[in-house]
């Protein structure tokens, strides 16, 4: 992974690059951003460039033995930690028995989540697991650093996720942390910082990642792909995640028209107009999954527009006209009595179609409970 190949983060780029050249490298480093963001593949562009062994002045030169190896995660000093899932009757699984699948995922998309990876268990992730790195992991890190680097300067310990450390795992680690083998660097990629223990945090640098803006995600696409407008949309839609953005565009469901769906609910939900949301819910079952999921994201995101648009500033807002437009009608039907029971209502949806629930009976069910839900009254004026 090169520099050049991530869009935005500019300031991240630099301070990474000074760093090496001056060589101020931390030992043990923190890479936090948001599910979707550049987090990961600058960590990658920095462990790749740390031992490149013809650095140009702002990346990797791509072509020597070290980068090639680096582009298909394959360097001998590269040791990739990630968490796992008891699957397969694997006893006391480490991320060897599955970094073969782990990096042909990340190939698929170096932006997606850990969600997105224990999906592709979920045949076999029948128990609920959400992925752990266990005490054996580190038992194996261990036995790892104490043999010599294979061939590189800098000997590469990248945890994906560490926040999915248990808490021996995390203890059996600080001392590395602290005071890693010469020549060793950890470099720790997370999206919830705030659950590592406080220990873990005191003992590394951090780095955050910011999040995509809609240039950026333009220049990732191209403009022949993505307008500016659209972008922005998928944006707001998806809190500037580009693996979401991907997968909507990839699917073709960029062509939804979320915005009328969502009004044309509420209005017929509002009415207790029954004919109406019969219609309105046989056009949405029989769209796909993907899609019925994308829109009840959308319908999460609307009821927390109209939460911002009552209480805060409407610069905070993250919504088109047309959307403004019905906010200021319809955000006094979403208050503090009513949006909590919407949202969590609509989180069950989307994990009752993630096991296959029937879409015709969930909508028309999820229906009647908003017509329930609009008609609560709010227990104080909204401005």
């Amino acid at each position: 992974m090169l520099f050049k190949e991530i869009v935005g983060n500019l300031h991240t780029k630099k301070q990474l690059l000074e760093g090496v050249k001056s060589n101020r490298v931390g030992h043990a480093q923190l890479f936090s951003g948001k599910s979707g963001s550049a987090k990961l593949t600058l960590a990658l562009a920095y462990a790749q460039f740390l031992n490149c062994e013809n650095r140009t002045v702002n990346d990797s030169c791509d072509t020597c033995s070290s980068c090639l190896k680096y582009n298909n995660l394959s360097h001998p000093d590269l040791h990739l930690i990630i968490p796992v899932l008891k699957v397969n009757n694997i006893k006391d699984p480490v991320s060897d028995h599955f970094i073969g699948q782990w990096r042909d995922f990340i190939y698929g998309n170096h932006y997606s989540s850990l969600n997105d990876w224990i999906d592709l268990f979920v045949t076999e992730n029948k128990i609920g697991q959400q992925g752990t790195i266990y005490k054996h992991e580190a038992d194996n890190i261990h036995k790892k650093l104490s043999l010599k680097n294979y061939e590189a300067d800098y000997r590469v310990v990248l945890i994906w996720m560490p926040e999915r450390m248990n808490l021996e795992a995390s203890n059996k680690l600080l001392k590395l942390f602290e005071e890693p083998p010469k020549g060793t660097i950890f470099i720790l990629v997370t999206e919830n910082a705030n659950q590592l223990l406080p220990t873990t945090l005191s003992r590394l640098q951090t780095i955050k990642v910011s999040d995509f803006t809609t240039e950026d995600i333009v220049n990732h696409f191209g403009k022949n792909i993505l307008s500016f407008e659209k972008a922005k949309e998928l944006k707001n839609l998806t809190d500037a995640n580009l693996c979401k953005i991907s997968k909507i565009l990839n699917d073709n469901e960029n062509n939804l028209d979320l915005f009328n769906d969502f009004s044309s609910w509420m209005r017929l939900s509002y009415k207790m107009d029954i004919q109406g949301i019969s219609k309105w819910m046989d056009q949405l079952a029989a769209k796909g999954r993907k899609q019925q999921k994308l829109f009840l994201s959308y319908v999460i995101k609307m009821v927390r527009e109209c939460l911002i648009y009552n209480f805060a500033s409407n610069n905070l807002l993250k919504i088109n006209e047309n959307e403004l437009a019905f906010l200021t009608k319809f955000s006094p039907f979403i208050h503090e009595g009513n949006s909590i029971l919407i949202v969590e209502k609509l989180e069950e949806s989307i994990k009752a179609i993630n096991r296959n629930a029937n879409a015709k009976i969930l909508f028309f069910e999820l229906s009647l409970q908003m017509v329930k839900f609009l008609k609560l009254k709010r227990k104080f004026a909204i401005k």
